[in-house]
């Protein structure tokens, strides 16, 4: 779980520096200066200030909580008041929530169905920073309960006209894939990865690649799954001159 938190957190700082003008933090920065600063208060207080109409003493508040989180201590008792920020068009403070959900969603499985509209929602917001997050969220919450909502999400998000949304959704199909096999097979999502393959954009293709041999390498028939003929070989070749270098 850690480890998919940490993926996670550093998927968000890089929207961050994609987005947003650059921000460099001096060696050994302590976690509560990454967060604002300020002197955290007790779970009490930090009830109360979620439950703040003023959207900066909420966006404070939670990132005291996701402070506090990094450090180990259980602040799952504040989920429905964490949750409850979902609703903000802020992205700073929306990529803190989400994080803090995906964390607790496990533990917190009854609760986190509470959070579905809402990703739902963000899926087909017009913001595609907000719908990529959205989608990579969901498939980053390994409950049931949450997974069935992720199909119709995702179908669309393949299709979506912003490339960034389109390589996030593909790497979704891959996790996706680890917790419901067969839905993935029965949406006809293996067929748009595959239709991604011939993407005009190459971050979009590499991602379809590696999902696809991860889905491949996991079924245990790879042949089936990806297999590269002449035709893949082709669209493989033209987006080759276009990729990074971890594309290639």
């Amino acid at each position: 779980r850690y480890t998919t938190l940490c993926v996670f957190f550093f998927q968000s700082l890089h929207l961050n520096i994609l987005h947003s003008k650059p921000c460099f933090l001096p060696p050994q920065t302590p976690m509560n200066k990454l967060f604002g600063g300020q002197k955290r208060g007790d779970v009490h207080d930090l009830r109360s200030e979620l439950g703040s109409n003023k959207e900066e003493k909420q966006l404070e508040a939670v990132k005291q909580v996701i402070a506090l989180m990094t450090e180990g201590k259980d602040v799952s008792s504040l989920f429905p008041e964490v949750c409850k920020c979902m609703q903000t068009t802020n992205l700073e403070l929306k990529k803190l929530v989400y994080l803090y959900v995906m964390n607790y969603a496990k533990s917190q499985a009854e609760r986190a169905i509470l959070a579905v509209n809402t990703f739902c929602k963000d899926a087909k917001d017009a913001n595609p920073l907000v719908r990529a997050l959205a989608i990579r969220t969901m498939s980053c919450i390994r409950v049931p309960q949450i997974t069935e909502y992720l199909v119709q999400p995702l179908a669309l998000c393949l299709r979506d006209p912003d490339p960034y949304v389109r390589k996030t959704a593909a790497i979704a199909v891959a996790k996706l894939y680890d917790i419901n096999a067969d839905a993935v097979e029965q949406e006809g999502f293996l067929d748009a990865l595959k239709e991604l393959l011939g993407d005009s954009n190459s971050m979009v293709v590499s991602n379809a690649v590696t999902a696809l041999m991860d889905i491949a390498e996991s079924a245990g028939d790879g042949a089936r799954v990806f297999r590269v003929d002449g035709s893949v070989a082709a669209k493989l070749l033209t987006a080759l001159p276009s990729c990074t270098e971890w594309g290639q």
